[in-house]
């Protein structure tokens, strides 16, 4: 037997394998890297609350407004009013914005999936103020849209492209979709999915969108004072301010003291 040729066989075919695990080690070692990269980036990418946030000029809220009504067609109300805002901030801005997704709350439409409840522009709205002023500031100015929704004359925004023209506005005295697209529709004389409500409702998705979008400059320039109180505050309970205009006497009311469990939220709100 030839030692010499079968060393260099041995040693030929451990120079292969240490190459190939070489090799193995180097592309495991790209691929967690790249792994991790992509973790890292992910994670810089969802950030913490609030976003960073650059004030709108008016050409911009306008500009988010129109969105907003045009995208009421594409995914209705909550989804329009924050595609309005976040559009603009994806360019003016790009990440974490640019990650966000904005069909996050499309399910809101109708009141939620067609309930009725809270109109889906307010909640989109909640989503808009939270994300760039965080959750306590966020909640405060979206309190303020939702009294700006029940006690205004709406819609005042007037589209670019409007897809139906419409005659009047209504107030609706309640934060409620059906309620406030009930008293329009009733005025206007006309009946759901008709062109002329859809419009309707894409015009208040971009007036919830630009008024959130006024207190958000407010609020990076050290101005925006909550006003209003909230219903719940007020009424000791969850509610609106004008209960007996559907329900009459007939309305819930608590059997024991108002706010005994206040101290369990201390040290977590």
């Amino acid at each position: 037997m030839d030692f010499k040729m079968l060393d260099e066989e041995v040693s030929r075919r451990g120079l292969i394998k240490g190459a190939a695990g070489l090799a193995g080690v180097v592309a495991l070692t790209a691929g967690g890297l790249g792994f991790l990269s992509k973790a890292e980036a992910a994670k810089k990418g969802a950030g913490e609350l609030p976003f960073p946030y650059k004030k709108f000029t008016d050409a911009e809220i306008k500009e988010a407004g129109n969105i907003a009504h045009d995208n009421w067609f594409k995914g209705f109300c909550s989804y329009a009013a924050l595609s309005g805002g976040l559009t603009i901030l994806r360019r003016k801005i790009g990440e974490p914005y640019t990650s966000f997704p904005m069909e996050l709350t499309t399910f809101a439409h109708g009141g939620t999936s067609g309930w009725g409840g809270t109109c889906g522009t307010l909640i989109g709205a909640g989503v808009l103020s939270t994300l760039c002023a965080g959750p306590k500031i966020g909640e405060a100015i979206n309190n303020e849209v939702c009294n700006f929704y029940a006690t205004s004359a709406l819609p005042i925004f007037v589209p670019d492209h409007p897809k139906a023209q419409i005659k009047t506005t209504s107030t609706s005295n309640s934060p409620l979709c059906h309620l406030s697209v009930g008293k329009w529709m009733q005025k206007e004389g006309v009946g759901f999915l008709s062109p002329q409500q859809m419009d309707r409702c894409g015009r208040l998705a971009a007036d919830m969108c630009m008024k959130t979008i006024e207190y958000l400059n407010l609020w990076a320039d050290g101005k925006f004072e909550a006003k209003t109180k909230a219903p719940v505050m007020a009424n000791e309970i969850p509610s609106q301010n004008n209960c007996t205009e559907c329900h009459g006497s007939n309305i819930p009311k608590t059997s024991g003291k108002f706010g005994t469990g206040l101290d369990l939220l201390k040290s977590g709100h």
